[in-house]
């Protein structure tokens, strides 16, 4: 692929706007060639007087953006209350919303680039709805993807970084899909749209390698080895080209409790926005009591959970390798390990 401008869209309402910018930000500092073609898309509340400082940040970085309002009626029916609100859901109407586009790289605004993205813009998608990168869950989490239907876990993305094929999500209708399928299921979503995509695109999509969407849990869960391997681990938390805090509350960088890795290079980038000033969140912190009986509470939430964990365990371990993208080519086998052994080893 010869050209160099990346199209990027991103989602944002509330109290956001200034992670959207800080993220902003460090793509347009690593994209080194060409343009970043940012599209913003938010929901009718959102302040317009953002609009601007938001642009000249941009344009100043040698990109270019445009906002779409998004009705509140095209997320009608979904579940919305919660600290990832309706601008989540937006991620699944862009084949509909970016009509003229093929494709975008879609990213959360809750990651930094470290790298440039072109690279990861240039990844074949084709045949595939999106590509990403596979989902590492928390213990007590590891039971989700079965319960969605879906083989292991090994085949559910996390949807914070996807580099999507528009075209192909068109003509097969996939925004519908998803809608429909979180509208149905709404109920019973525990990661919102999140679930709801890996359903519908299950199995049309490509791994990446975990540098592309180095998330908190790859960063600190010791069982990443085992979804991508030693030396993919490695290389992701040495090397992340993509920083992502997922998850709520003291797992982003805003908040005071927060001591996720890199951190600081949210605060370096949040500098060089409109919004420089960041008041953190959560400033009363907790009582060492209060901490201690949180973990007390977290384990025995984890020992109700073993029955899920040695369930899941089976799925995976009836896979024979897990294939990972050596940086965006390359596959990358891993030889397979025991599941149960694995997991009995960090209870």
């Amino acid at each position: 692929m010869e050209s160099t401008v990346i199209d990027v869209c991103c989602a944002a309402e509330g109290n956001y706007v200034a992670h959207s910018a800080a993220m902003l930000h460090s793509v347009l500092a690593q994209h080194g060639r060409g343009e970043v073609r940012i599209t913003y898309l938010h929901p009718p509340e959102y302040p317009r007087a953002v609009h601007s400082p938001l642009t000249a940040m941009v344009e100043r970085g040698g990109g270019s953006i445009s906002f779409v309002e998004v009705p509140d009626e095209r997320c009608e029916g979904l579940p919305v209350i919660g600290f990832t609100g309706k601008a989540t859901w937006y991620r699944a109407l862009a084949p509909e919303l970016l009509p003229g586009m093929d494709r975008v790289l879609f990213l959360d605004c809750d990651l930094l680039a470290l790298d440039s993205l072109q690279s990861l813009w240039e990844t074949d998608v084709s045949n595939h709805f999106v590509a990403a990168v596979t989902n590492v869950f928390q213990l007590d989490h590891l039971h989700r993807p079965a319960e969605l239907g879906l083989d292991m876990p090994q085949r559910y993305f996390n949807a914070g970084v996807l580099l999507m094929n528009l075209d192909l999500m068109r003509r097969e209708q996939c925004a519908n899909a998803v809608l429909e399928y979180g509208r149905v299921n709404r109920q019973d979503l525990m990661f919102r749209d999140q679930d709801a995509l890996n359903v519908v695109l299950a199995e049309r999509w490509r791994a990446l390698h975990p540098r592309w969407n180095c998330m908190n849990s790859v960063m600190g869960f010791p069982w990443s080895v085992y979804v991508f391997g030693r030396e993919a681990t490695d290389e992701a938390r040495r090397n992340p080209a993509i920083r992502h805090f997922e998850g709520p509350g003291l797992n982003k960088p805003w908040h005071v409790q927060c001591d996720q890795p890199l951190r600081e290079v949210y605060f370096e980038h949040r500098s060089q926005t409109p919004w420089p000033t960041v008041q953190l969140d959560g400033k009363r912190r907790q009582s060492v009591r209060q901490r201690g009986t949180h973990t007390v509470s977290r384990l025995r939430n984890r020992a109700r959970r073993l029955g899920g964990w040695r369930k899941s365990a089976d799925a995976c371990e009836r896979a024979q390798h897990v294939a990972v993208p050596e940086r965006c080519g390359v596959l990358h086998v891993v030889s397979p390990i025991s599941a149960t052994d694995f997991l009995g080893s960090h209870l």
